[in-house]
């Protein structure tokens, strides 16, 4: 996203926790150390752009986030904390930190969510919860901010072929013997690891065009969603009865759990 971003004129301030993986970027792209999910990160950014940004701060995304996979009961407070934090307190924080400028320039904020901030999945309670709360936020902050000339937006993608799933975090540790979640998770980490290994899921540049898109265009909408699997799952949440939308929704799950 930031090598497309660059590519296109745009003045670029990027974060990262691992600046040295960003490499042969353009010199209108910054790389700047820092991890939004932090007080300290956020406020070197802050820092930075007041110091040392000499153009207009006029868009934000936010894209910090990973998924945290397996049942409730096995989580550790830490674990459910750390996803919360950087699901949705890193953009609540930043954009705060970051709104002066933005409504200066009456610039544009560009939350990335996901197809779970619609439809909740099991063994992935926590990952929905932080997008499903990023979403409640941001519909929010739309209206709040709308008077001002400051615009936000939900892009909202199905599977791609991206990092995500390389990065997934896990239970701390292995569920005991006989723990009723097994069967769950057994089936949910085979078909999971069989579709990472097919290379199924869109192409992750669609996603990026999309940002690129909504981020030089005049007027956002307040949610756009980005792969095939993102309309069908509105469609069956918004057009179909909730009662036969959630056992269809259901029987896909049913089947996902299952060991092949």
């Amino acid at each position: 996203m930031v090598d497309r971003f660059g590519e296109l004129g745009w003045s670029v301030l990027a974060t990262s926790r691992n600046p040295e993986k960003i490499a042969n970027l353009a010199a209108n792209v910054q790389v700047l150390a820092a991890d939004v999910a932090t007080a300290g990160g956020r406020r070197a950014v802050v820092e930075y752009v007041g110091n040392n940004w000499s153009g207009a701060l006029d868009c934000l995304v936010n894209n910090a986030g990973y998924g945290l996979c397996g049942p409730l009961e096995s989580m550790t407070d830490e674990q459910i904390r750390e996803q919360i934090e950087v699901n949705f307190f890193s953009a609540v924080l930043l954009t705060q930190a970051l709104l002066p400028g933005l409504r200066t320039n009456r610039g544009k904020i560009i939350c990335l969510s996901s197809i779970l901030g619609f439809v909740g999945m099991p063994l992935m309670s926590l990952y929905a919860g932080s997008k499903y709360a990023l979403e409640g936020w941001c519909e929010s902050l739309s209206y709040e901010l709308e008077p001002l000339g400051v615009q936000v937006c939900l892009v909202e993608p199905a599977g791609f072929r991206t990092g995500f799933a390389q990065h997934m975090k896990w239970p701390a540790s292995a569920l005991p013997p006989g723990s009723p979640y097994g069967p769950q998770l057994e089936g949910f980490r085979a078909n999971h690891a069989r579709l990472s290994q097919s290379g199924k899921g869109g192409r992750p540049m669609a996603v990026v065009e999309r940002i690129v898109e909504l981020a030089g265009g005049n007027k956002m909408p307040l949610r756009v969603r980005v792969g095939g699997n993102a309309h069908l799952l509105r469609f069956l949440r918004q057009v179909l009865p909730q009662r036969l939308a959630d056992s269809l929704i259901g029987g896909i799950y049913r089947r996902l759990m299952r060991a092949p």
